[in-house]
């Protein structure tokens, strides 16, 4: 199996929730991380905690010139880059009819397109590196929900992106891998019309053990995608 240890892994919205789980399960393997997020407040406390961050960078992964700023500190500082992990997010949970033409673009913004503005911006040094790429994507990725329009658009189309991303890197020696969480216990559950008990929920530290589980698989093995799932099953319909 693979090692993590002195790896430089970016993490998109690394400063709660999911993100900062798998921070936490990289750098007890060691790993060299380099955080991402919006807010400096969450972000500071988050490399605080994280004795093996050696950047934290406030960025708006959906801002071209924040993506680009992002990289260029990578490149500055540390000039390796081995694995990038795809998973700011957000949700919005709304009859189509009552979506708004904001929440729509709040979606494809941030679930879709910030996914290739930072894998764009990675990619000369994953290729330097023959790193891999983790997309942090949904269960509503392969399965629509209702009440969730933008949502399930904008993951269907970044599983659609990773799967094109996958095939044009292979030849680069990039691994490009997604793994597709059912509802886990984050800020998205309260966005919910119904009600629902944490013991229904996946946990982040879960979604960051898959994360880590596909990283490390030796190279000749590539985790193409995992899908996780609550073991009582999905919530909503």
């Amino acid at each position: 199996m693979g090692n993590l240890r002195d790896k430089v892994v970016l993490i998109t919205g690394a400063s709660r929730g999911i993100g900062l789980a798998i921070a936490r399960a990289l750098d007890k393997e060691g790993a060299r991380l380099v955080l991402a997020a919006r807010n400096r407040g969450p972000l500071a406390r988050a490399a605080a905690e994280l004795p093996g961050t050696v950047l934290s960078i406030p960025t708006d992964v959906t801002q071209p010139g924040d993506v680009a700023r992002l990289l260029a500190a990578v490149q500055k500082e540390i000039r390796r880059l081995d694995v990038v992990i795809n998973n700011a997010g957000v949700f919005t949970y709304k009859p189509f009819a009552k979506t708004s033409l904001a929440d729509w673009r709040r979606n494809l913004e941030t679930n879709l397109t910030s996914i290739f503005l930072v894998s764009r911006a990675a990619l000369p040094l994953l290729k330097r590196s023959r790193g891999d790429m983790v997309n942090v994507l949904s269960v509503s990725s392969r399965i629509p929900f209702r009440n969730c329009a933008a949502y399930t658009a904008s993951k269907f189309g970044a599983l659609g992106l990773t799967g094109v991303l996958r095939r044009e890197l292979r030849a680069e020696g990039i691994r490009v891998m997604a793994v597709l969480p059912g509802m886990t216990e984050t800020r998205m559950k309260d966005e919910l019309d119904f009600p629902v008990g944490s013991g229904d929920l996946l946990q982040p530290a879960d979604v960051a053990t898959a994360v880590l589980s596909a990283l490390v698989q030796p190279r000749r093995a590539t985790p193409e995608e995992i899908l996780l799932m609550p073991s009582g099953g999905a919530l909503g319909g």
